[in-house]
């Protein structure tokens, strides 16, 4: 583990040649590798170890869990907690009493970010997550079912199907035969993605019938394993393809409570996820309309809808929904903003622009005011100290 935390260190991540870092991370747990990755980049934020719980006075009469995660996203939710002024406790649903440590907490909702980093532990959070809700009857924001459907393209392509919403041709298949006859059948290039994975790390652009065939062969056989992926965590037994659909960009609306935040992501490559080229524009007419009416129909309040906008028959765009995630990561440079940083807020039946920064946190901030003003709506209470997210 030397080699692991030389490359975890500052001078090791900026002289470590490519090929050493591929060879220490195919040669160590990578999910571990990563969570001690996170757990410093944390911890630099805070100045230290994160603080268990809050340790001021709150306005607000009401104390937040925050479920931890091996990804430490959790810290954004602790943050954003304590630029509020919300009261929180961190709250370990890994351990085997965690029953007893939730009711044990006082807290009167919970946060919760699962841990994607092994599929073992994204089931542990699914299974606890649903305990917590249906047989305790805690409130959880992001809700079980927008978490249900975080980070797992198959269930997010059977809930646009049921819901009739309209997103890329996309097949599932359980068995080999099957998958190997659509790829006989199907037109080129043609996308493969792993169930789990971010950033375009499990997404495959197939230019031919030969490179989808091993893609088949791979998934039924020994598996397929997404870029910078743990070894031991190949996805196999399943493979899903979806029809490629020519883009220059993609269009990202986040949704929280009544909030609409509008970013534009810049293709690089073959993807505009996990590019990394994001810019603020005006969202093209028609666009908030539908991230509302697709968020309304999964009643979702926190969730990133990703748009692709192509030509319609009729001249007019179509949108096709990408990628739902309830989750998002922060905004690596906020200085850069231009006159179309802000939220929308629906009045009436007129979208009205706020400029500013509101991305606080990985928007974690607008998450726990909302948060805070649903438990006062559920308790009948009227908060003498008004909660709202100001621009940063």
């Amino acid at each position: 583990m030397v080699a692991s935390g030389l490359l975890h260190s500052a001078l090791g991540r900026r002289l470590a040649p490519r090929w050493l870092k591929r060879a220490v991370k195919s040669a160590i747990p990578y999910a571990a590798f990563r969570s001690e990755q996170f757990r410093r980049e944390a911890e630099e934020l805070f100045g230290g170890p994160i603080p268990v719980r809050s340790d001021y006075l709150s306005p607000y009469p009401f104390t937040i869990g925050v479920v931890t995660d091996t990804s430490y996203y959790f810290s954004h939710h602790v943050k954003a907690c304590q630029e509020m002024r919300v009261a929180y406790r961190l709250v370990d649903i890994c351990q085997g009493n965690w029953v007893e440590l939730v009711r044990e907490s006082g807290c009167d909702a919970f946060l919760a970010s699962p841990s994607t980093l092994l599929s073992s532990l994204r089931h542990m959070f699914d299974e606890r997550l649903r305990v917590l809700v249906e047989d305790m009857g805690y409130p959880l924001y992001p809700t079980y079912s927008e978490l249900w459907l975080w980070e797992s393209k198959r269930r997010m392509r059977d809930w646009l199907v049921a819901h009739e919403v309209s997103h890329p041709r996309t097949d599932v298949f359980y068995d080999r035969e099957r998958a190997l006859a659509f790829v006989e059948a199907a037109e080129y290039p043609l996308v493969c993605k792993t169930d789990t994975s971010a950033a375009a790390h499990g997404v495959f652009v197939l230019r031919n019938r030969r490179a989808a065939r091993r893609m088949v062969r791979r998934a039924f056989g020994r598996g397929i394993r997404p870029r910078e992926w743990d070894s031991r965590d190949r996805q196999r037994g399943c493979v899903l393809f979806q029809s490629y659909v020519p883009h220059h960009h993609e269009w990202r609306i986040v949704r929280i409570g009544d909030d609409y935040l509008c970013r534009r992501k810049t293709r690089v490559g073959d993807f505009a996820s996990g590019s990394g080229e994001i810019g603020w524009a005006a969202p093209p007419r028609g666009l908030l309309d539908f991230a509302k009416s697709v968020t309304d129909e999964g009643r979702f309040t926190s969730m990133a809808v990703d748009v692709l906008v192509t030509a319609g028959d009729d001249g007019k765009p179509g949108y096709l929904v990408n990628e739902l995630q309830c989750l998002i990561g922060a905004i690596k440079d906020p200085t850069k903003r231009n006159a179309h940083t802000g939220r929308w807020r629906l009045e009436g039946e007129d979208w009205r622009f706020e400029p500013g920064f509101f991305y606080q946190n990985a928007c974690s901030n607008l998450r726990v005011a909302h948060v805070v003003r649903t438990l006062a709506n559920m308790r009948g209470l009227s908060l003498a100290t008004p909660i709202e997210v100001l621009p940063g």
